[in-house]
């Protein structure tokens, strides 16, 4: 399946103000299919957008900001997660900072997620890593931050089980953006 956001107003290739809605095509063996709105995903107060797929695309992460909002790089957007077929959202716990910063979300530009490449398993859960950028830090200019997300077996397959708060990436250089991270198996040959 390719899930891609649908919107209203693109500007130079990206998303701009307006609304933004996550639809869904089967990928069919080459063939494709029609396109169909991700059911339960969206919804008609908010703009869903950047979504990616978890290992095995049993989940999905995206944006979402306020209908009719700007949508690239806006600080109300926050990162939720969904079943990969769709279904009901989840507001990841790792959107808020610790309460000591003072600081809340909606308001930090959470956005750009990107999944682990791969899950861990271990006596029924599943074990994902999310990375995604905020502007949480005093700078104000986006950084790294890794949160995780843990499903269970249920009757139908995975579920979410818990979540949790990000960590700040500490090897990041403060005064550099990090915007839109990438996450991947690299082989070092080594010798």
């Amino acid at each position: 399946t390719v899930v891609y956001s649908s919107s209203n107003n693109i500007v130079d290739g990206r998303l701009d103000t307006g609304n933004s809605d996550l639809w869904a095509v089967p990928y069919n063996n080459h063939g494709g299919g029609a396109a169909q709105a991700l059911p339960g995903v969206n919804s008609t107060m908010t703009n869903q957008y950047y979504p990616t797929f978890s290992p095995g695309d049993t989940f999905l992460s995206f944006n979402r900001v306020p209908r009719g909002q700007q949508m690239y790089d806006a600080a109300p957007a926050e990162i939720w997660i969904a079943p990969g077929k769709g279904g009901t959202p989840t507001r990841l716990a790792a959107n808020d900072p610790p309460a000591c910063t003072g600081k809340k979300s909606p308001g930090l530009t959470n956005s750009w997620a990107r999944w682990s490449p791969s899950a861990r398993t271990a006596n029924g859960r599943h074990y994902y890593w999310v990375v995604f950028s905020s502007k949480r830090r005093a700078a104000g200019n986006p950084q790294l931050y890794l949160g995780a997300v843990v499903t269970k077996d249920g009757p139908a397959g995975e579920e979410l089980d818990k979540d949790y708060p990000a960590i700040y990436i500490p090897t990041q250089t403060a005064n550099q953006n990090n915007h839109t991270p990438a996450w991947d198996v690299f082989k070092l040959v080594l010798g």
